[in-house]
């Protein structure tokens, strides 16, 4: 009974100190980027760079979800408003039969934006992956980042882990079927990428530098 009770108690312990880390680091990550979330009108002042769209879900169709089409819609608002003369799309394309960066592509350019200023990173298969990938491959220093108001601080917190200069626009739409339980996730995502900054992780491909002055189609998948 006595070796329950300290197992008990050990359980309690480690709970608690999970949820210290857990709530600790989403205030760090909140509290170090929510100045860097800024309107529309205000991003066309930034001299940004470039505009960074993190990838989302894609029907099997290869439509766009509702999400990824409203991150889309406002990253076109954002070059259509002279925020940013290119646009870097980043995204999962890790499997032949399912591609975020086609699907992204094509809805841009069905929108009337010009193939030479989208550029594609196929690699990139999480927030963190994303913005690692647009420092260490691109070269980005000054962007203007595009998701959901709810994953805002982590893109900015990870771009800001490799040294880029960066604002966050929130994409209309914070609400979806299932957001309660993203909403939860990205507590516990929020910890894993200040772990994953802090002990220095690499993506899982890396390879030659792109640059953004030369062609868009040396991205083409």
């Amino acid at each position: 009974m006595r070796a329950l009770r300290a197992l008990i108690r050990l359980a309690i312990t480690l709970v608690v100190i999970a949820v210290i880390i857990v709530a600790g680091t989403n205030v760090y990550v909140w509290q170090r980027t929510e100045d860097e979330i800024i309107s529309l009108t205000e991003a066309k002042d930034k001299n940004a760079q470039v505009i960074l769209v993190l990838g989302a879900g894609v029907n099997p169709n290869g439509i766009p979800s509702p999400m990824l089409a409203h991150r889309l819609q406002t990253a076109l608002n954002l070059y259509q408003a002279g925020a940013a003369k290119k646009i870097l799309i980043s995204g999962d394309h890790g499997q032949v039969h399912y591609d975020e960066i086609k699907a992204m592509k094509t809805w841009l350019i069905n929108q009337g934006v010009p193939a030479q200023v989208i550029y594609a990173d196929h690699a990139g298969f999480s927030t963190y992956e994303s913005a690692y990938r647009a420092e260490a491959i691109f070269s980005v220093q000054r962007a203007i980042v595009v998701t959901q108001p709810y994953h805002l601080p982590r893109a900015l917190y990870d771009c800001q882990s490799r040294g880029i200069e960066v604002w966050g626009v929130g994409a209309a739409g914070n609400a979806y079927p299932g957001q309660t339980e993203r909403n939860l996730r990205e507590y516990l995502a929020r910890t894993k990428d200040v772990i994953w900054v802090a002990t220095e992780q690499k993506p899982t491909y890396l390879g030659p530098k792109i640059s953004l002055d030369g062609p868009a189609s040396a991205t083409d998948g």
